[in-house]
């Protein structure tokens, strides 16, 4: 295992990576239906931000914070925005906070 010097892991556990990579796969069939009912942009621009946990594998408190924090305003987005279709992105949302949670660690 990858540790840092103080004992901490250096990297996001397997699982968690796969919850975050299934986050942002679980946004294509909102921006499908997104795209033909001509509202692709606001449905691009809400789907861009979950593939930043991705970026932040090395570094697990980071992940774990922004996860959660995109996973709740995703999921007050779902809410606000329920009438134009973004409800399609709160199994996202809630894939994204339950990210840091999962695995052994």
């Amino acid at each position: 295992m990858d540790t840092a010097l103080d004992g901490r892991p250096r990297r996001v556990h397997g699982i968690q990576r796969f919850v975050a990579i299934l986050a942002a796969l679980a946004t294509l069939p909102a921006l499908v239906l997104g795209f033909d009912a001509g509202l692709g942009g606001l449905f691009l621009v809400t789907a861009l931000p979950v593939a930043v946990p991705l970026l932040l594998l090395r570094h697990p408190r980071a992940f774990g914070w922004t996860c959660a924090l995109l996973g709740l305003a995703l999921a007050v987005w779902g809410f606000v925005g329920a009438t134009g279709g973004m409800f399609l992105f709160l199994p996202t949302a809630v894939l994204l906070m339950i990210a840091p949670a999962v695995g052994p660690r």
